[in-house]
């Protein structure tokens, strides 16, 4: 069980890290670089990272249910695939609506753009939880198997 505990941990840690520096760093700096230059290509650079950023969500995310399942931890399960399904929806239908708009100063933008951070940030927030629990619960473990030591 222990390794599930592990593998749960690691790729919560990876996917938290990689949707932070997604949007506290990555597109920033391509915003500030890119944008000004050429809006499309910058539009392009966007939508491809936040797939591939989604694809290994996908997979760290199935990689830490499965490790919330065998650690019998629902709680964790439950906000896991939540994460899933507030990545998937994000990626298929608020990315593709943005997508279909040809004018990024316009109010339509404008209100899905909004609406793609406030996805993003649950699912950041979904996974930092998450993550919290994990560790939490593996510090338990931990806690209780030396002090199940210590009292033989």
């Amino acid at each position: 069980m222990r390794i599930f505990a592990v593998a749960e941990i690691v790729a919560l840690g990876v996917w938290l890290g990689a949707l932070v520096a997604f949007a506290f760093v990555f597109a920033p700096v391509a915003f500030h670089l890119i944008a000004p230059l050429d809006v499309t290509r910058f539009a392009t650079l966007i939508v491809r990272t936040l797939a591939l950023l989604t694809k290994w969500g996908y997979i760290l995310g199935a990689v830490a249910f499965i490790g919330a399942v065998a650690g019998r931890a629902p709680l964790r399960a439950v906000l896991v695939a939540v994460a899933l399904a507030f990545a998937f929806y994000h990626q298929h239908v608020v990315v593709q609506a943005m997508l279909a708009i040809t004018d990024v100063a316009s109010p339509a933008y404008h209100a899905l753009h909004t609406r793609s951070t406030e996805i993003y940030g649950a699912v950041v927030v979904l996974v930092f939880a998450s993550l919290l629990l994990a560790i939490t619960a593996a510090n338990g473990l931990r806690s209780a198997a030396s002090f199940s030591l210590r009292r033989q």
